[in-house]
Formats: C-alpha cells, structure tokens, sequence
C-alpha cells in the first residue's frame, strides 16, 4: 500500500481501508469489518462499502462513499464530538490523509461504544407465584424470560451497536403476610436491572444489610457467555431468624448460530432464590407473587439503519 500524508490515493489503498465483510475475522483499519456485517464483537450491519477497480482511478464518489462510511461509524460512536472527514467533488485531486487511517483504528478500538441509546421497549408485565406451607423444610424457586432475535446476525448487530438487555423486578407482593415470605422477597428484589451488553454487565448497588457474594461487571455480556448459566449476580441476607435468604441472577445464549461469531439468537435470563429451613416452624409460610419483566433499550438510529430487527420476548 502506498498510502501516506499528501500522497495520492490508490485503488489499493482504498481496497485496503475498505476490506472485506465477514469471513471469519476482525481487521482493524477496515471500514466494513465495524460498519458492514463483520465478524463476533465487530459489524453494525450496514450496506458495505464496495472495493474498486485496481485498474482504475479512485473517483470523488467513490472516496465519498467510503469516507461518509467512516463518518458514520465514529459519529454512531462519539456522536457530537466527531466532525466530519471531509470528502471531494468531481475534478477535485484526491490526496491521502492520515485522518481516514486514524479514525477506522481509532474506530475499531471503539467498535462496542455507542454515543447514545435508542428506544426502551418494556415487555408486558408478567408474574410468577412462591409457595410453601408451614414447616421447617428449605424452599427453593427459579423463573426465566428470553429475548430473542429474528437471527444470530441481528442479535449482533444490536449488541455491537449497543443494545442491552436488562431483567426489571418491579414489585414483591407478599399475599402470605409473613417475615419470612418478606425477607425472600427483599433479595429477589435486589436482583432487579443488572444491565447486559456485548461483553459486559453493569454493577448492582446492595443496600445493607445485605451483601453480594458475585457481582460480574466485565466479561459477563453476550459474547462471552455459554449454553450454560452464568451467575452474574448473587444476593443475600437475614431478616431476623430468616438466615441467609439468597438469590441469583443467571443468563445465558441459545438457539440458532450462524457463521460470524455469534452467540446464538436467545438470550435467556433467570432469577433463582433460596430460603432455607427454618425451626421450629411458626408463620414460616411463604407466598410472595413476583412482579417481573424484560426490558430491552434498542441502539440508537441517529446514524445507524435498524439492521437488527425487534426483540421477540418470551
């Protein structure tokens, strides 16, 4: 490649900056491995731009397109702290500069941020009933909801573009009345709107008296998880003799691969939650109606087509 400051720009250069689209790999310095379908933690989706003739010249249209490609992915990532790469017009020389190269390394590094959310979308409130009589005998009760996406592809694509997907608590109601239904209730609570991004999860602020035994903040997101449950929050306390009350919150990916890295088209997020025995039995019941939902906040389209569809939640 004989791209540098000043120089013209050649068809190989501009093959170089704009590379392929997927194929097994990501490749810094390559436009439509962030802005075209990619491969794993890298592809927004997006029409990719096309390589030229090596034979021929490098028109101002060409050029046009693919440096607006690049003002489109670091604007989608910096948003007004980005100013537009100039571009050319017809009859005009076009000479290398080093802002193309810069910004799609700069880009590449920045492939997971985005400068602004999109829409939250709520899905309808659903509930889930903990029961169990009046004795000395632990309890244990799990729920689950899925979010899943038309294909893996689009589950990329909202995640690389800063989609997240979070499971909201958003009332215990303790129907039985009693401490122990309560002091359950308080930690699945607690659980509520860890957030899931590509990689990542947002912390959870405990309040004493109780305390976290896990709290996953980094590498806890969709890619890096499994068909297995991944423990990304655990909880617990005491309310009076109702000792070391616990609940977790799981996730993990499902359903169909496709052939660019993905994770699987299903996320699957879980709460479980433990109350152990309890003696001599005295108004241990318990029976608490857990108010729940996903709630999925999609990546903003200020500069980015939808390329990842809608979240079907079950």
């Amino acid at each position: 490649m004989t791209y540098s400051a000043g120089g013209l720009v050649e068809a190989s250069d501009y093959n170089g900056f704009a590379g392929g689209n997927g194929g097994g790999a990501n490749v810094s310095g390559q436009l439509n491995t962030i802005l075209g379908t990619g491969y794993g933690n890298a592809g927004y989706g997006q029409s990719s731009v096309a390589n030229v003739s090596v034979a021929g010249q490098v028109t101002a249209a060409q050029w046009t397109t693919l440096v607006n490609g690049v003002n489109t992915v670091r604007k989608h990532q910096s948003g007004g702290g980005f100013s537009n790469l100039s571009t050319y017009i017809a009859g005009e020389v076009i000479n290398a500069t080093n802002d193309v190269s810069t910004n799609l390394t700069t880009a590449f590094t920045n492939r997971l941020t985005s400068a602004a959310a999109g829409p939250t979308f709520n899905q309808p409130n659903q509930t889930v009933n903990f029961t169990a009589p009046n004795d000395t005998n632990p309890f244990n009760g799990a729920f689950s909801r899925t979010a899943a996406f038309g294909s893996a592809d689009q589950a990329r694509y909202f995640f690389n573009a800063g989609g997240t997907v979070q499971l909201i608590v958003s009332s215990v109601t303790n129907g039985g009345g009693t401490a122990r239904g309560s002091a359950l209730g308080n930690v699945i609570s607690l659980t509520s709107g860890k957030t899931i991004g590509a990689q990542d999860c947002s912390a959870i602020t405990t309040p004493a008296p109780y305390s976290e035994s896990v709290d996953l903040t980094t590498n806890s997101g969709y890619y890096p998880q499994t068909t297995a449950n991944l423990t990304l929050y655990t909880v617990s306390g005491s309310v009076g003799v109702y000792t070391a009350q616990t609940a977790s919150l799981l996730s993990k990916v499902s359903g169909t691969s496709g052939s660019n890295g993905d994770k699987g088209d299903t996320v699957t997020i879980s709460v479980t939650c433990t109350s152990p025995s309890v003696g001599p039995a005295f108004n241990d019941s318990i029976n608490i109606t857990v108010n729940h939902n996903l709630r999925v906040i999609y990546p903003s389209t200020t500069y980015l087509a939808n390329t990842w569809g809608s979240v079907t939640f079950g």
